[in-house]
């Protein structure tokens, strides 16, 4: 996860610790107390973070999880409670497992929870930022008969997008060509979080002025420490909601891990040796990963 180097460069994390917060894995051994459903060899998914009014570390719950503020899944073995393991369903492999953990929880959340797509009603969304997070925000919305627009600097990200199922994948500059001609959108998520990205995915949810949504969504999805702007000029006259929601429930990792088991969802993923873990964040770093990466103990 690119959040992963945010923590290396020291933006977040205050102590080292070991990183990983995207994790599958099968179960080893069982400690007191825990629930007899939960059985040895068994493959589950982690639910990293458990939003609570009580946090267990004294950390807000994003934080409050495996590779943030405790030891996390760049290992052979992680200590993780109950509560937190979801069964992984037959026909899902592990490394998909781990994806739906985070990237495909995360753009269940952005789409459907967020977003509002729910594949009843006629709905046009952008995607700004065809990622690990983004090309599964396309699946899921396309599979949920959206109209989707994506976004990406990178051809083979665009080629991807369209690939997934996307309408039209655009440069940037290809989209603010098309918002000025008049694109709008029902709702833009921002996968990038970017000064530019934010701004153009706030015209595109008015269309240059020239048409505007019943009720337009702006969910702002990338991990940034950089200061995105509005004023409530934008929120009250476009009726423009901003919202930056947080991870996802047990139940929407289930539903993830169900769109995977039928192939309704097919995240892109590569696989390493966890021996090859500092090439795989250096090519993170670059901007180079097509899709999702897991590494494999």
């Amino acid at each position: 996860c690119h959040s992963d180097i945010m923590f290396i460069d020291g933006q977040v994390l205050p102590v080292p610790l070991v990183l990983g917060h995207e994790i599958s894995g099968y179960v080893i051994e069982i400690g007191e107390g825990v629930d007899p459903s939960i059985r040895k060899g068994s493959l589950y998914a982690v639910l990293s973070i458990t939003p609570s009014a009580k946090s267990y570390h004294g950390l807000p719950a994003l934080f409050d999880s495996p590779g943030a503020s405790y030891d996390g899944g760049f290992a052979e073995y992680v200590l993780i409670r109950q509560d937190q393991l979801v069964p992984v369903p037959s026909g899902v492999s592990a490394e998909f497992a781990a994806v739906a953990a985070d990237a495909g929880l995360n753009a269940y959340k952005f789409v459907v929870r967020a977003g509002q797509v729910d594949g009843k009603r006629s709905t046009s969304i952008l995607v700004c930022g065809v990622g690990g997070l983004g090309h599964q925000a396309v699946s899921i919305a396309t599979h949920l008969n959206a109209t989707v627009y994506a976004c990406d600097s990178k051809p083979e990200a665009r080629k991807l997008a369209l690939r997934l199922g996307a309408t039209e994948a655009y440069s940037p500059e290809e989209l603010a060509n098309k918002i000025e001609e008049g694109l709008t959108v029902d709702v833009a998520i921002d996968f990038v979080a970017k000064a530019a990205t934010f701004e153009t995915c706030k015209a595109s949810l008015r269309g240059n002025n020239k048409a505007f949504p019943a009720n337009p969504r702006l969910i702002v999805a990338g991990l940034t420490s950089e200061k995105l702007e509005f004023s409530t000029l934008d929120t009250l006259s476009y009726n423009l909601t901003i919202v930056t929601p947080q991870y996802g429930s047990k139940e929407d990792l289930e539903a993830v891990l169900d769109l995977y088991a039928t192939g309704a969802v097919v995240p892109i993923v590569s696989s390493h040796k966890l021996s090859e873990i500092n090439t795989v964040l250096d090519k993170l770093r670059s901007g180079t990963v097509l899709g999702r990466v897991v590494v494999v103990p």
